[in-house]
């Protein structure tokens, strides 16, 4: 069996995702103004909503971005047009959240603080408001982001060794995340029907559990596969894990982001017995950008699960005080630009579907359910380019010559490909753009890539008219 540290650089390597990187008590530019006079809510004045024009996007060149500037360091001698790989937007934030930061920033100290005393309660209202979903606000718990409480959770609930399941392909982070445990995962690959819905393979999910795993991540909706996953198609999940005393890890951070009139479902929503068996984890950061600010909740109906987890060390009750205010007004105010933006990136993906369907049909894709991530077919695109070959004729130049690669980490080695890096590596010199490579997705992704939509229409066309002359190029 491999050591873990080993693993865990391979899938940073394989590019696992920065978030993986990067206590908890319970909680008690372009702009319109619409609107004319200031509301009233609970006796505090707000201003009017200011309608953010998603079309302007938002340069973040020199802002020390992951998306560009990262990038550009790691591969200095390549022009980068467009970031698409890490899941963050390119859209000025909700300008409540930058008057109350600012705000913030004018009183000159920086001692302890509370939590805004009105957090958990918006918390509950918003979950309540988009999704008739109930959060008991006394089983809340902050979280330094979604995977933190992940984590938090493996330790609390696992041992050393044991097998967590995951529906692939799935989010790239939780690999290093169940590492960091001193885990595994357990992959149950899903099947690709014809319209390029991914389905559960339902057989394969129960022979799984059915082996002695106990702890199962959801990934609701599915990153990267777009899944709004069906309230039948979670309680049949629900059922099989209640079988076998399986924890449900259920990740929504992606929840406020739907296409073309699909639904986000709850977990916890669909009853008791499904809620009794679950912690749900769900965040600020990809609704409103806020990523930078580690901010994010957990909650449980089931408060003995919420005691294992804290007597298990999840200590986090003072955050970010910053993160922790962005996240609030975001909750108070966000409805209207959260339903502005939603419209705005499935025109996103529409356009992209019909852009490859007409000028690059050699990649498949179809919109997505939820989520702002296109998850492209380029399998044929990777047999015109010979990947695997080109791949390895690279590993034995690279080994013959010495040529390195230094990781984030600052660890050194001789440079490798695999057939999807090899694929993002083609895309970044003749497209001039960043996305992530299928494989790094677990079984399943391989072939494929994962595409950012999460921007402004000028730089989604300019980054989709770059893959075809790269493409007519060939």
């Amino acid at each position: 069996m491999k050591s873990l540290s080993t693993i865990n650089r391979r899938f940073f390597i394989k590019g696992t995702g920065v978030a993986a990187l990067v206590g908890t008590a319970t909680l008690t530019g372009c702009a319109e103004q619409v609107g004319s006079e200031p509301q009233q809510i609970d006796n505090e004045t707000i201003t009017p909503y200011e309608k953010v024009n998603f079309d302007a996007g938002y340069n973040r060149v020199g802002t020390n971005s992951v998306k560009f500037d990262m990038i550009k360091m790691f591969n200095p001698d390549n022009q980068l047009d467009v970031g698409m790989g890490i899941a963050d937007m390119d859209f000025r934030t909700l300008p409540q959240v930058t008057s109350a930061l600012k705000k913030r920033l004018e009183t000159e100290n920086w001692g302890y603080e509370l939590p805004p005393l009105d957090y958990s309660k918006n918390i509950v209202a918003w979950n309540k408001r988009r999704y008739d979903a109930d959060v008991p606000q006394g089983n809340i718990l902050n979280s330094v982001g979604v995977l933190d409480g992940v984590l938090s959770t493996l330790k609390a609930f696992g041992k050393d060794g044991d097998r967590v399941l995951l529906l692939t392909p799935n989010y790239s982070s939780f690999f290093a995340t169940i590492h960091q445990a001193n885990m595994y995962e357990a992959e149950s690959e899903m099947i690709r029907n014809d319209d390029g819905r991914y389905v559960v393979d339902w057989d394969d999910f129960e022979a799984q559990i059915s082996t002695g795993i106990k702890l199962y991540i959801l990934c609701n909706p599915q990153n990267p596969t777009g899944n709004c996953w069906t309230a039948d198609e979670l309680r049949r999940m629900g059922d099989i894990c209640n079988a076998h005393d399986c924890l449900v890890i259920a990740d929504e951070i992606h929840c406020d982001f739907v296409t073309n009139g699909n639904k986000y479902v709850a977990y916890a929503s669909l009853g008791d017995k499904y809620a009794q068996n679950s912690i749900s984890y769900k965040s600020t950061s990809k609704s409103f950008n806020l990523a930078s600010h580690r901010t994010g909740y957990m909650f449980s109906h089931n408060r003995s699960y919420i005691d294992k987890v804290l007597k298990g060390g999840h200590q986090r009750l003072l955050l970010n005080i910053m993160g922790m205010i962005a996240s609030n007004e975001a909750l108070k105010h966000g409805d209207d630009y959260i339903d502005e933006q939603n419209l705005y990136l499935t025109e996103n993906a529409k356009y992209v579907e019909k852009f490859c369907a007409d000028r690059i049909p050699i990649i498949k894709y179809q919109v997505q359910e939820g989520t702002y991530l296109a998850w492209l077919d380029c399998r044929e695109l990777s047999e015109k380019l010979d990947v695997e070959t080109k791949a390895s004729e690279l590993n034995i130049y690279n080994k013959a010559n010495n040529v390195t690669a230094t990781d984030f980490f600052g660890v050194t080695s001789i440079k490798t490909y695999t057939g999807g890096s090899y694929l993002k590596k083609w895309m970044l010199d003749n497209a001039r753009i960043d996305i992530n490579p299928g494989e790094n997705y677990g079984k399943g992704g391989d072939g494929f890539m994962r595409m950012n939509l999460a921007t402004n229409r000028a730089t989604l066309l300019k980054a989709m008219e770059n893959i075809e002359i790269a493409i007519n190029n060939i």
